[in-house]
């Protein structure tokens, strides 16, 4: 007989289709299951179950991050105030190339979900290298995920070439078929690492294995003068060239720099636009049309990109400079209401990977993926409106406990799955030699 939980909150934002918030609310969870929510005073009087006293708390459900690459944790500032092209090839790829093995992404795996867990988000989408390795560290910690391959024509530190990477994308779609919380992409890079030939044969696997796919696009102005200048299109018509466009569930993290012909070939129900706001506004790369996406009904969700880039893997911090930067770019106010956008970090988002009828919300059916958020700090005092709180007053460090299929991951901010001081302590010991060769290159320079 499955475990029945009655958890009781001061407020629980459902993020269903009509926003709904409850106060003095109840979830009762059965198992994994979510079994019903609605007010305190009409909960269902169930003998056997465990009340969960939450009055504290806000309960929301889990955040998700649908652009990441989770061992970067451990190149978190390496290159600052430097040019999105600089950061990338004079820093982060040689970097790469004689660090990225499978215990470096092993380790900066762990780091990342200790950040992400701590910080609610309960679902993440990764795109790196090794990605096995990932994958055993999301399996122990228990998150759900959307493990994705990196494929480049370079040579890359797992595999040698496209063929390779390709191949190790089957294998890990075999590995991880009907996982109940790992999903796996295939990810070509980007436009101006992936030829027209790799992102067909990446589009092509897709469509066989039925998996979502990844790729980087129109992130910089330096990318649409790269593509233009040698191939005579945009990134967008790039890739829909490649047939990128054509797969069932496509995420395109960034999506910055679309040209107004591009708009109409985005305008699929497949297509999702990943926002990474922070991370596009420090180096430099600009600011996504959000008022356009909207206006044309181009879903966009959130993510982070990695902590070389951004350098933090906080959803809550997103959602409040995305609105910002919305007003102040757009001259707005009223464009992006708090409840659609806390959407793009969860009903949204499930919906851009296919988990739509299972996550993202907290409805009777779903199942119990949710994070408690403490109310009792100044800044949340007097707690007046959920989405208000939610947008521009609750910090990462706010949640106290993070939940996925009804086991809490993190509770009273103590992490369950992982020895967290063993694992911080390890990062120092491989940031140490990685910063030696750091200094090498700097020195070079």
């Amino acid at each position: 007989m499955s475990k029945i939980q009655i958890f009781h909150a001061r407020s629980l934002v459902t993020s269903n289709q009509n926003f709904e918030v409850i106060d003095d609310a109840f979830m009762v969870v059965e198992g994994e299951m979510i079994r019903e929510v609605g007010t305190w005073k009409r909960r269902p009087r169930i003998r056997a179950a465990k009340e969960v006293d939450l009055t504290y708390g806000l309960i929301t459900p889990g955040l998700f991050n649908l652009h990441t690459h989770l061992p970067m944790t451990m190149l978190r500032g390496i290159a600052e105030d430097v040019d999105f092209h600089t950061w990338l090839y004079d820093y982060i790829f040689p970097v790469e190339s004689k660090w990225v093995k499978p215990d470096f992404c092993q380790l900066g795996t762990q780091v990342a979900l200790l950040e992400s867990i701590r910080f609610g988000i309960t679902y993440v989408a990764d795109m790196y290298y090794f990605s096995e390795s990932i994958g055993k560290v999301i399996e122990q910690m228990g998150v759900r995920a959307l493990l994705g391959q990196h494929v480049f024509d370079p040579p890359a530190p797992d595999f040698a070439n496209r063929d390779l990477a390709i191949e190790g994308v089957r294998k890990l779609a075999k590995k991880y078929k009907n996982h109940p919380k790992i999903q796996v992409s295939i990810n070509p890079h980007a436009p101006y690492t992936c030829s027209q030939e790799t992102l067909k044969a990446c589009a092509a696997t897709a469509k066989e294995l039925n998996i979502p796919l990844m790729i980087h696009l129109a992130e910089t102005a330096w990318e649409v003068g790269e593509i233009r200048s040698k191939f005579n299109m945009t990134p967008v018509e790039y890739i829909s060239k490649g047939n990128i466009l054509d797969v069932d569930h496509v995420l395109l993290p960034h999506s910055v720099w679309p040209s107004t012909s591009d708009f109409k070939l985005l305008e699929r129900p497949n297509v999702t636009a990943i926002l990474n706001p922070q991370c596009n506004a420090k180096l430099a790369s600009g600011i996504a049309p959000v008022e356009e996406y909207m206006k044309r009904s181009i879903r966009f969700a959130m993510g982070t990109d990695g902590a070389a880039s951004n350098n933090a893997l906080d959803i809550f911090s997103e959602l409040n400079f995305l609105a910002k930067i919305h007003h102040v770019t757009f001259k707005n106010m009223t464009g992006l209401p708090g409840p659609q956008l806390f959407s793009a970090a969860t009903r949204t988002a499930a919906e851009a990977v296919g988990r739509a009828k299972t996550l993202g919300s907290l409805e009777p059916g779903k199942m119990a993926d949710f994070i408690v958020i403490d109310l009792r700090a100044p800044h949340l005092t007097p707690f007046t409106d959920a989405y208000a709180h939610l947008i521009y007053a609750i910090r990462g460090q706010d949640v106290d406990s993070t939940y996925v299929g009804g086991k809490p991951l993190m509770k009273n901010r103590k992490i369950l799955v992982a020895d967290e001081a063993k694992i911080r302590a390890k990062a120092e010991g491989m940031w140490k030699k990685i910063r030696a060769h750091l200094h090498s290159i700097r020195r070079s320079k």
